[in-house]
């Protein structure tokens, strides 16, 4: 069986056809989604913007929390922001509705046109790859970037996963496999990056500014490698799309 990996570096890419699609925001709408079902979450509603968001709310009652960021600091309004720090304190909301600046939308965008896209982190890595492997013989990482720009933090994770992926693709019948340049590149970003993710989070854009407004502790957590087991995954629905995970 033939495997083809692809990777999106840059959120403003054209994606090819796909089985399936990882959806990597390391900072952190990701490892938040990971986080937000390993502390008793049940369901997440991703939506582009927080004026949609409140919409949302008011349509599905007071069981709903706000979850989400602008800037890196949670929405005015919004019941808890983009820490999974925060979550680990407070727990997580049974169901939650989530805007962030760039994981949400760049979920939103991978979900076009491809019938299973995956939440990858860090954290559950592992877990993720082989999910992947699992749910079809196509399969795109795509990293969120930040402000429509490539953020070097979530290709060094996307490649991190492929390499994953090659690893354990034989034990799900893989005999053969075919990467992109953008896989390539992602790959080739982990292996001279890589395997120290915090210190590459600290020095990153993103990182920085994580720093700058007191969320240091959330670059250590987001950096723990194939800590969890739990594989977020996206489902479409009659009005609204879902996260749930299994």
């Amino acid at each position: 069986m033939k495997y083809l990996f692809d990777a999106v570096l840059v959120p403003s890419e054209t994606m090819d056809t796909h089985d399936c699609r990882l959806v990597v925001d390391l900072l952190r709408a990701s490892t938040q989604m990971t986080t937000f079902f390993e502390y008793g979450g049940s369901k997440l509603i991703p939506c582009a913007d927080s004026d949609e968001a409140f919409r949302m709310k008011a349509e599905a009652g007071p069981g709903w929390m706000l979850m989400g960021e602008r800037g890196g600091v949670m929405v005015p309004g919004f019941d808890y922001g983009n820490s999974p720090l925060e979550l680990t304190r407070r727990g997580a909301p049974e169901n939650a509705i989530m805007t962030t600046s760039n994981g949400t939308k760049a979920l939103l965008a991978a979900a076009s046109g491809c019938p299973e896209v995956r939440i990858a982190c860090a954290r559950n890595a592992e877990a993720a790859a082989w999910d992947a492997l699992c749910s079809g013989r196509r399969i795109c990482t795509v990293a969120s970037g930040r402000n429509g720009k490539f953020s070097i933090e979530d290709a060094v994770c996307s490649g991190m996963i492929i390499e994953k992926m090659l690893a354990l693709a034989p034990s799900n019948g893989g005999t053969e496999m075919e990467l992109t340049d953008g896989a390539l590149t992602a790959m080739a970003l982990w292996h001279h990056f890589g395997p120290d993710l915090a210190s590459l989070c600290m020095e990153s854009e993103h990182g920085r500014i994580l720093q700058e407004l007191g969320f240091g502790e959330d670059i250590f957590f987001c950096a723990e490698i194939d800590s969890s087991a739990v594989v977020p995954y996206y489902r479409r629905g009659e009005k609204y799309g879902s996260i749930a995970s299994g």
